[in-house]
């Protein structure tokens, strides 16, 4: 247990202070608890959330649902965040800089393409400090851009029961919520298929083949490991199918157990390695490294680390996380990993140095 009294090491920086009271938590139900936000409080319901994850310990994520007191949905915009009532929030244990997820994800945002934002934050759990968090927006239609009659998707694994559904012949029937390696997400209802379904009977004349070739690109860059064959969704807004991706802790040179990743691996999955048979795909992904290889330059992607950075080490909370969390050991290697957000920074530039040098001596650079 870590006591840690409010006001102490607090800056004029500091900041914003969340609390969550609950009774003890599971992955499976939802409870009921409080969350306080700067003065600010509201009934919810929350659990744990992710799935390795689960072997952190003292320092996990949580999905929260917020209500009004008579247990109906309540849309509030905590932090600045969209008018909501689902947040998620992450705190990073495995990743020993704490800011892969909200970089990435802010960096995709750089491109022009729809993703959920995240503001830093400070977290009590009852009386105990679970120092910093990122609060973040739920991956949803929402956060995805898709329109009331558009339609959303998450792809889940490589395959499910043996079988790919973007390269099975025959794949059957959907079930309810899940068809193979697939998740439906939006909308309810047997008819939400019906997009997906389409995409798969017509292929590439489906996709927004700008969008799936800068994903592509982005993914090789950043080394999102696990962002091909889960982690991705698949937005349907009416007309044309584009990309999003979630859960970038396992990028950026390391991997979802904190392991270096390796700086010559290429990736893709279910989704693209169709799409990377195609002459013309192949002439769009030069096309697009070369619009694109100056907004995705180590200097660039370094400034959104160097952002966060700075925001937190101006809070204090550097300080907080390290008496907290000094360190994360995998429980499945046994290895443990210091928490050391500068040097981090400069693992991270030294990789993303590496990717772009091997982007441009594969799709042409300047």
């Amino acid at each position: 247990m870590f006591l840690l009294p409010l006001a102490i090491g607090r800056s004029e920086g500091a900041l914003p202070l969340l609390r969550l009271d609950a009774a003890r938590l599971d992955y499976v139900s939802a409870k009921p608890g409080t969350l306080t936000v700067e003065g600010f409080s509201t009934p919810v319901t929350v659990k744990y959330r992710g799935t390795y994850s689960f072997t952190f310990t003292g320092k996990r994520n949580y999905s929260l649902h917020l209500k009004t007191p008579a247990g109906e949905q309540r849309k509030v915009s905590l932090l600045g965040l969209r008018a909501d009532d689902d947040y998620v929030l992450l705190g990073g244990l495995s990743d020993p800089s704490r800011l892969r997820c909200p970089a990435g994800l802010t960096l995709w945002r750089s491109l022009g393409y729809a993703a959920p934002q995240a503001a830093a934050c400070e977290l009590y759990f009852g009386p105990y400090y679970k120092g910093l968090y990122f609060l973040m927006e739920r991956p949803d239609r929402k956060s995805a851009g898709v329109p009331v009659s558009g339609a959303l998707y998450r792809v889940l694994a490589e395959k499910a029961d043996g079988v790919d559904l973007f390269s099975a012949p025959d794949p059957g029937a959907p079930g309810e919520k899940t068809w193979y390696n697939v998740e439906k997400v939006y909308p309810e209802g047997s008819a939400g298929w019906l997009p997906l379904e389409a995409l798969l009977q017509e292929g590439d004349g489906r996709m927004d083949l700008r969008a799936f070739a800068d994903y592509y690109l982005f993914v090789n860059l950043t080394g999102a490991s696990d962002n091909m064959a889960k982690n991705l969704f698949l937005c349907w807004d009416g007309s044309r199918f584009y990309p999003m991706p979630w859960d970038l802790d396992a990028a950026f040179g390391r991997l979802y157990n904190a392991e270096p990743s390796d700086l010559a691996a290429w990736y893709s999955g279910p989704v693209f390695d169709g799409l990377l048979k195609m002459p013309a795909f192949q002439s769009l992904l030069r096309e697009r490294w070369a619009a694109l290889r100056d907004a995705l330059s180590p200097d660039a992607v370094m400034a959104v680390f160097e952002s966060l950075y700075s925001q937190v080490l101006a809070s204090g909370a550097w300080a907080r996380e390290a008496a907290r969390f000094p360190e994360y050991t995998d429980r499945v290697t046994g290895v443990t990993h210091a928490l050391d957000p500068q040097g981090e920074l400069a693992l991270i530039r030294d990789f993303i140095a590496g990717r772009h040098a091997l982007l441009d001596a594969e799709y042409g650079g300047i």
